[in-house]
């Protein structure tokens, strides 16, 4: 087994965290990093730094795309950055 030292920072283990046990969308991420704060209107973590580290994450290798809801216009491989709202992810070897 390879081993990795790395330092998550903690939106990525926020999201790490949140499909620890299922694969999650980007909604699903979402609505984990903010739960809470799901009975007001604040916003712990915007939509736009969700996705955004998602897009690193899935570079970095720590999460991979394991199902898409459309893969005609967002095929698993290779994986369509402009389109991650189609897309289910889960974490590799590196992200457990």
């Amino acid at each position: 087994m390879e081993e990795w030292e790395t330092k998550l920072t903690e939106l990525q283990f926020t999201i790490l965290d949140g499909m620890a046990d299922d694969y999650e969308d980007v909604e699903q991420l979402y609505l984990y990093a903010n739960r809470e704060f799901a009975e007001s209107a604040q916003v712990r973590v915007p939509l736009r730094d969700i996705v955004g580290e998602i897009t690193n994450m899935l570079r970095e290798g720590y999460i991979e795309a394991k199902y898409s809801n459309d893969e005609e216009l967002a095929p698993l491989r290779p994986i369509d950055f402009t389109a991650l709202y189609h897309y289910w992810f889960g974490a590799t070897d590196k992200g457990k």
